[in-house]
């Protein structure tokens, strides 16, 4: 099995887990995310009939786009927790991390109104006291801090 097959079946697996679709459910009908996985052409992240799903395509018009390593994506799919917070921590964490291996880079696409019709800014909540307290531990101690980070992400 090929490298990128590897990391797509680690991350169709992760994504299809209960807690994964609990987290995601606030996310509108028909997004599309852009994933890529060190270099190699995007993955889609997308919901379709109610589900979150990880395909092998390029997204049409995605919101956002990730680029992950390898290592990132072993430890995030690693994780055996049925706790939202304790998955949001994970990807906060792949995002500050200074390994290009782990680290998590986005950039998102979309405007403040959008993220809100999405269901995007649905999602942070569901993280409930276990990613608030963590935010908080980096700097990010309001809703504006989160914001103004956020903004940071477009291009």
């Amino acid at each position: 099995m090929s490298t990128k097959k590897n990391e797509y079946q680690l991350l169709k697996t992760f994504f299809s887990l209960g807690v994964c679709q609990r987290a995601t459910r606030p996310l509108k009908e028909g997004i599309e995310i852009a994933i890529h996985v060190d270099e190699n052409s995007p993955l889609t992240l997308t919901k379709q009939k109610g589900q979150i799903e990880i395909v092998e395509e390029t997204p049409q018009k995605p919101d956002m786009t990730f680029w992950i390593g390898k290592d990132g994506i072993k430890e995030l799919t690693s994780l055996e927790t049925e706790d939202i917070g304790e998955i949001g921590i994970t990807i906060i964490k792949l995002m500050l991390s200074g390994d290009p291996k782990t680290r998590l880079k986005s950039k998102v696409h979309i405007g403040t109104l959008q993220l809100l019709t999405h269901g995007y800014l649905g999602v942070l909540p569901l993280g409930g006291p276990t990613v608030m307290k963590f935010l908080a531990s980096k700097g990010f101690s309001n809703i504006g801090k989160i914001k103004e980070a956020i903004s940071q992400l477009r291009g």
